[in-house]
C-alpha cells in the first residue's frame, strides 16, 4: 500500500474517531443541557409552589385578621348597644316618682329590718323621704331615716353594728348585670 493510501486511511480513521468523539461530546452536551433545563424547570416549579404557598398563607392571614377585626367591631357594637339599654333603664328608673315603686321600697325596708341586727338607719334620696318615713313608721318606727343618698331610687340600710344592705336600683342592676346582659343580648341579637 502506498504511503498516500496509508495516510489517507489514518486520516480517515482519525477523522472518524474525531467525529465519534465530537458526536459523543455533542450528545453529552445535549444531555447536560437537557438535565440543566430540567433542573432549572424543577427549581422554577418549586419557587412557583413556594410563592403560591406564601401567597395563600398571606391571604389566609389577611382574611383571618379581617374576620377577627370584624368580630371585635361587632362585639364592640353589641356591648355599646347593651350599655345603652342599661343607661336607658337607669334614666327610666330615675324618672320614676317614689310612689311608683312604693312596693319595692316597702319590701326593701322590711328585708333590711329582718336581716340587719340592732338599730337601723335607712338612707334614701330626698324626693323619697316622706314616703320612706311613712313606710318605716309602718314597719319599725325605731329605724332612723336620712335623705342624703345620691341614687336613682331605692334605699341603703345600715345597722349600728356596721352591716350594710345596698338596695338601690343601681346596686340591683349591678348585681344582676350579668344575667340581664344575657337576656338583653338574647332579645337584641336573637338571630345570631
Amino acid at each position: 500500500m502506498p504511503m498516500k493510501k496509508i495516510i489517507e486511511r489514518i486520516n480517515e480513521v482519525t477523522q472518524n474517531k474525531v467525529e465519534n468523539v465530537m458526536e459523543r461530546g455533542r450528545k453529552k452536551a445535549e444531555e447536560i443541557e437537557e438535565e440543566v433545563e430540567k433542573e432549572k424547570q424543577r427549581r422554577l416549579d418549586e419557587l412557583e409552589k413556594e410563592k403560591n404557598r406564601e401567597i395563600q398563607t398571606m391571604k389566609n392571614r389577611i382574611i383571618s385578621q379581617a374576620k377577627l377585626e370584624a368580630k371585635k367591631k361587632k362585639l364592640k357594637v353589641r356591648e355599646e348597644m347593651i350599655e345603652e339599654v342599661f343607661n336607658r333603664a337607669k334614666e327610666e328608673l330615675d324618672s320614676k316618682q317614689p310612689g311608683e315603686y312604693k312596693g319595692y321600697l316597702k319590701q326593701s325596708i322590711d328585708e333590711a329590718n329582718k336581716l340587719l341586727e340592732g338599730k337601723i338607719k335607712i338612707r334614701c334620696e330626698k324626693k323619697a323621704e316622706k314616703l320612706v318615713q311613712k313606710l318605716v313608721g309602718e314597719i319599725d318606727p325605731e329605724m332612723d331615716v336620712e335623705a342624703d343618698l345620691k341614687t336613682i331610687g331605692g334605699i341603703k340600710a345600715i345597722s349600728e353594728k356596721g352591716s350594710t344592705m345596698d338596695l338601690t336600683f343601681e346596686a340591683n342592676l349591678e348585681r344582676r348585670k350579668k344575667e340581664l346582659r344575657k337576656e338583653i343580648s338574647d332579645i337584641l341579637f336573637e338571630e345570631d
